[in-house]
């Protein structure tokens, strides 16, 4: 896969250096198609198959910027300076990767080089977990991704990607409208320098918290998801991005309302994350991560949920933790953690170094951080993602909502075995 990923990425640099096509047809192309699919389809055959020069055309605005300088780290790769629009003809090929312009020589950058020897809590709330892991319910995570993948798309550059962060921000009202009254919940936005803001939802600690824990640093608890999604093909096509990450995104979000419900008050604060233009290079969870550090706000734990649903024919679902690039104490704790509250197989898989989600974000930072998904990437990927295909509805009920489920289990004893319980 690694070697997969190279050979690609040497591909497009030398696809990238030769000559694009241009036609006066293409503005006539724009007026004449009523669709934007077909207008896109017939944009790109005319400009060479480049995403850029079909940019160019499209949104004008953001034509100015596709040739700034960008420090993106594909995959697999070291960093290397390209060029904003590089990163649409990067996708286009089907690469991913980070974009470091501007943390080079920030705290954001440096890579962890010795894990802290954290000695992580034995399990001390499975009354409480069990419980609560019984109240969450399919039927709410199937409405919220139905909503979440009636838009168009979720682009961070655009309308739609504005707009389905504001249903996320709507529905966390909805629901802590109904949280007890001695339960302490704060919401906000992070915005970013793109449309789409990041979503950020905290348990505050409860005011009995145990008397060690006042005046000191206190450190966060993060479970986080990307609402983003793309289409690699080009950008402003459809993009539900069901699986990729709205998967993940309603798995956090049903745990967070299970949580509500129970009138969860945490002796730490306990935070949900929806974070914004993920698939633009982890954008969105290093503006957080970097602000944090700057506040100096402690992270003790973060956990991501990217895709949690897709389950292929005759593969036997399973509760996975990537077991690199992240913490693996902490790894290895929540793999017992997912062992006990759930009632999937639970087993570690590994990516080629660099890869992974926003976790990532955190982990270079220095705190520590894992990776929770579906299946084993080599052998169970999602070969729907980054297209328009990424839906809910697909071929031999391999869009699992029970399998979703039992990474809700794994968030809700996330939150409570970190961030404590006070009754």
């Amino acid at each position: 896969m690694r070697a997969l990923q190279c050979a690609l990425f040497s591909l497009f640099l030398s696809l990238t250096s030769a000559s694009v096509l241009s036609t006066p047809q293409s503005q006539q192309l724009l007026q004449s198609d009523n669709t934007v699919e077909a207008t896109i389809a017939r944009l790109l055959a005319a400009h060479n198959d480049d995403p850029v020069e079909v940019m160019r055309l499209m949104d004008p605005a953001y034509a100015a910027t596709l040739d700034e300088p960008r420090l993106l780290q594909v995959f697999g790769s070291e960093p290397m300076w390209m060029s904003e629009g590089d990163k649409l003809r990067l996708k286009k090929q089907g690469l991913s990767f980070i974009d470091l312009t501007g943390r080079q020589d920030s705290d954001i950058l440096k890579s962890v080089e010795t894990e802290k020897q954290t000695a992580w809590p034995q399990l001390r709330y499975q009354d409480k977990v069990h419980e609560i892991v019984q109240s969450l319910k399919m039927e709410e995570m199937v409405n919220n991704l139905g909503n979440l993948t009636s838009f168009f798309n979720r682009y961070y550059r655009s309308e739609y990607g504005a707009k389905s962060s504001r249903w996320i921000y709507d529905k966390l009202v909805e629901i802590v409208a109904d949280a007890p009254p001695d339960v302490h919940i704060s919401l906000e936005t992070f915005t970013h320098t793109f449309p789409q803001p990041s979503v950020i939802a905290r348990f505050e600690p409860a005011r009995g918290r145990t008397p060690h824990n006042r005046g000191i640093k206190i450190p966060h608890v993060i479970i986080g998801a990307h609402q983003d999604s793309a289409n690699y093909n080009f950008p402003l096509l459809p993009a539900p991005g069901a699986d990729d990450d709205g998967s993940g995104t309603v798995t956090i979000l049903e745990a967070f309302r299970a949580l509500v419900q129970a009138g969860f008050k945490p002796e730490l604060p306990v935070e949900f994350h929806w974070y914004a233009a993920e698939e633009g290079g982890l954008l969105g969870s290093q503006d957080v991560a970097s602000e944090y550090v700057y506040r100096r706000i402690d992270v003790g734990a973060m956990i991501q949920f990217d895709m949690t649903a897709y389950v292929p024919k005759d593969a036997e679902p399973t509760v996975t933790f990537i077991t690199t690039d992240v913490d693996t104490p902490l790894t290895d704790w929540a793999m017992g953690l997912a062992t006990e509250y759930t009632t999937s197989p639970v087993a570690g898989a590994k990516l080629f170094p660099g890869a992974g989600s926003d976790h990532m974000s955190w982990h270079r930072a220095g705190f520590p951080a894992v990776f929770a998904t579906e299946g084993d990437p080599f052998q169970t990927f999602n070969p729907y993602i980054h297209t328009a295909d990424d839906r809910i509805d697909l071929a031999d009920a391999e869009f699992s909502f029970q399998h979703a489920l039992e990474f809700a289990k794994v968030a809700v004893g996330f939150a409570v075995e970190l961030g404590g319980w006070v009754d």
